[in-house]
């Protein structure tokens, strides 16, 4: 059995945190406390942004969905799971805001090109009604998209002048050579800073006039998963950087799943001053999803000078919802370390691992199948592992549950659940899971590189 490590976090048990020598950082996802602090995600948001990333795989064109199914069925299933059917998931985009979400479909976003040296490939769409304006870019769908992940060229940040010509600039990304006056521009990733400038002008056209001060107030929800989510990312650059949160009546919020880093450390800097500016106000919010070994989260590497925009949402590979954890080694415990937390904390009794079957369609198992043999690292940036754990977060905070528990084993144990055990546990670990289970601690996972 693999060792596993132990999150060590704020709100960790007292008695835990007495012994477990780590400084502890980050914290559980609860309603009663962190969702209602300024500035905090609410699980409310977390789905709908999730849902409204995950629609834009599809459009209006007859058979894109089918033809995406093709190599991505995941992406039929997380439709399915969002619309109710798989029938339902093969409907046009229009058809699927306006039914599901009440959004007006205002455009959808379908740049393909070369332009200025840069090649643009970019889907989407923008929708709004009296509450909300969202602005949501698709997923990686092909061996291009993950090229534009894994490049690792960065581009000076001129949104206004990139904008006007079109581009992001010919041989941006060697810019920095010829720079020798006045304080160096932010940078950002070339590639998603040329697909999000291709998709401006309809942002400009569709999303500015709904921000403006007559209008009522709205959040906007800026969204994507994957390649999606790095767009997303600098189209948060942008309003962030562009606009004046704190005097509008309306609310920013960015939702992006297994986003790729976009932004060099420079960037980082500018706009997480700038929540922080915003904090106190409530106007801004920025959720960064990852699921637990969700290996797109991890490029490009970081030795090349990105980095990620934080609120850190983490997704454990139980489903347990974490805020802003430490991933690194030195925020965690080994099981052997957990064992002598418990020999000094009488207190957590053992309690009983409970076993049962999942009651599982004869769709489900057929999925199951299909995508058991696929590695975890690939697994976990499928968007159904990220959207089922946070709809269940949503249920249980819409039905005033108590906080999701752990079993210790990687697997989560809500109120009135059984636990799907397959394998016999050691009668020593077994202990081990049992209190962890008892004293409601926080979380276990193998110990991976962070994101």
């Amino acid at each position: 059995m693999s060792p596993t490590k132990t999150f060590i976090l704020k709100d960790s048990p007292p008695e835990v945190l007495a012994v477990a020598d780590v400084e502890p950082k980050g914290r559980n996802y609860t309603t009663d406390y962190y969702s209602k602090q300024p500035g905090a995600i609410t699980a409310e948001d977390l789905v709908l942004g999730t849902k409204l990333a995950c629609v834009a795989i599809t459009d209006d064109k007859e058979g894109t969905l089918k033809k995406v199914g093709r190599t991505n069925p995941w992406q039929i299933h997380a439709l399915a799971i969002i619309t109710g059917s798989e029938e339902e998931a093969h409907r046009p985009l229009t058809h699927i805001l306006e039914k599901h979400f009440n959004l007006t479909c205002d455009t959808i976003i379908d740049v393909k090109g070369v332009k200025g040296g840069h090649i643009h490939d970019t889907q989407g769409y923008i929708a709004h009604n009296d509450e909300i304006i969202v602005l949501s870019y698709r997923c990686t769908t092909s061996g291009f998209d993950w090229l534009t992940n894994l490049s690792t060229t960065s581009s000076a940040w001129e949104p206004k002048d990139d904008i006007s010509q079109g581009h992001a600039g010919f041989c941006s990304c060697f810019d920095f050579l010829w720079q020798h006056s006045g304080e160096p521009k932010p940078r950002v990733h070339t590639g998603f800073y040329s697909n999000f400038v291709s998709s401006a002008p309809m942002i400009e056209k569709y999303i500015e006039p709904l921000l403006a001060p007559d209008q009522p107030p709205r959040k906007l929800y800026v969204v994507g998963h994957s390649l999606g989510a790095g767009i997303a990312t600098m189209a948060a650059c942008y309003f962030l950087t562009e606009f004046n949160w704190a005097d509008m009546p309306h609310k920013f919020v960015s939702v992006t799943a297994g986003s790729p880093r976009a932004v060099q450390e420079s960037m980082q800097i500018r706009i997480h001053e700038e929540m922080k500016r915003l904090r106190g106000s409530d106007k801004a919010v920025i959720a960064r999803i990852v699921r637990d070994k969700d290996t797109v989260a991890t490029v490009p590497p970081a030795f090349f000078g990105f980095r990620h925009l934080d609120k850190l949402v983490y997704i454990t590979e139980d489903g347990h919802i974490l805020i802003n954890p430490d991933l690194g080694s030195d925020k965690v415990v080994d099981e052997a370390k957990m064992k002598e937390i418990f020999s000094k904390v009488p207190s957590l009794e053992e309690g009983e691992v409970e076993q049962a079957e999942d009651d599982t369609t004869t769709y489900k198992k057929r999925y199951e199948k299909l995508i058991r043999n696929i590695p975890g690292p690939l697994r976990d940036h499928m968007p159904e592992f990220y959207l089922e754990p946070l709809i269940k977060l949503l249920e249980r905070e819409k039905n005033n549950a108590e906080p999701i528990k752990t079993d210790g084993q990687n697997k989560a144990v809500d109120e009135g659940e059984k636990i799907i055990s397959k394998k016999k546990i050691p009668a020593g670990v077994r202990n081990v899971v049992q209190k962890l289970q008892r004293s409601h601690l926080i979380q276990s996972l193998r110990l991976r590189g962070g994101n």
